[in-house]
């Protein structure tokens, strides 16, 4: 198994696992016995099988290991601590969101071309 393949597996069941759970908390919010299990089970698996699908068909065909790892924690800070910050300020809510989220997007396409540490010795992303 190469690294891209990897790492987008090791994300794809992070992604399930997160779905998995949101999904069980949703619709079963006392998530005690078999029929609550049984559908965070169902949701991992069907999430962490279509986020692999739709990993291997979006990526690039200049991408290397840990492109999708810098991208994906880039996003998740930013956005983050955009919105925390805003929200600091007074300026929360839905407006606050989508500028944390654009702010997120922002960085994370930026991260990946730029902060991904194998591609330090090959000047970056060829155009």
């Amino acid at each position: 198994m190469d690294a891209l393949r990897l790492e987008r597996l090791v994300w794809s069941v992070l992604f399930g696992l997160f779905v998995g759970t949101t999904v069980t908390l949703l619709f079963a919010p006392n998530p005690t016995g078999l029929v609550a299990f049984a559908l965070a089970a169902v949701a991992f698996a069907v999430s962490a099988a279509v986020a692999f699908r739709v990993f291997a068909f979006s990526e690039s065909p200049t991408a290397e290991a840990g492109d999708m790892s810098v991208r994906f924690v880039a996003f998740l800070l930013v956005a983050t601590a955009l919105q925390f910050g805003l929200a600091a300020v007074g300026f929360d809510g839905l407006a606050g969101r989508v500028a944390g989220f654009a702010g997120g997007w922002l960085a994370a396409h930026y991260a990946s071309a730029r902060l991904n540490p194998r591609r330090w010795g090959s000047g970056g992303v060829a155009p």
